[in-house]
């Protein structure tokens, strides 16, 4: 199996250089290699990449992942997870970094995430920071 980085992630959703694009397409689609693992922080990156450096909408970024998560080119790292986390960031109209981190404390055992994030505190499991 082989692991795919932010950057090879990029050029194949993006399609923007000439040159790394389709050397990622190769790559990922090339039937020896998949399927390709995206691990968790490399999902995340490329969301923050594609929204704060490409500026790209959050709906087709969103819709980029659900993409990479429903091919069976890759294979996700706690994709289960990733998938509510994508869910609950769309209904939340948040990062999908604070949807994960929320999920991820909850399995934990934690009752709640403390955030000053006010996008993030829409969240289930997120509770704005309060002084005592």
């Amino acid at each position: 199996m082989l692991g795919a980085d932010t950057n090879v992630l990029v050029r194949f959703v993006t399609r923007d250089d000439p040159v790394q694009s389709p050397q990622s397409r190769d790559l990922i689609t090339h039937s020896a290699n998949q399927p390709i693992r995206i691990c968790v922080v490399a999902l995340v990156e490329l969301v923050w990449v594609l929204t704060k450096g490409k500026h790209w909408p959050v709906d087709e970024v969103f819709a980029a992942c659900g993409a990479l998560l429903n091919s069976s080119d890759f294979e996700i790292e706690e994709r289960e997870l990733v998938i509510r986390a994508l869910e609950d960031a769309q209904n939340a109209r948040c990062d999908l970094a604070d949807a994960l981190i929320a999920l991820f404390n909850r399995r934990a055992g934690c009752e709640a995430t403390a955030t000053f994030d006010v996008d993030a505190q829409r969240l289930e499991h997120m509770t704005p920071v309060v002084s005592r």
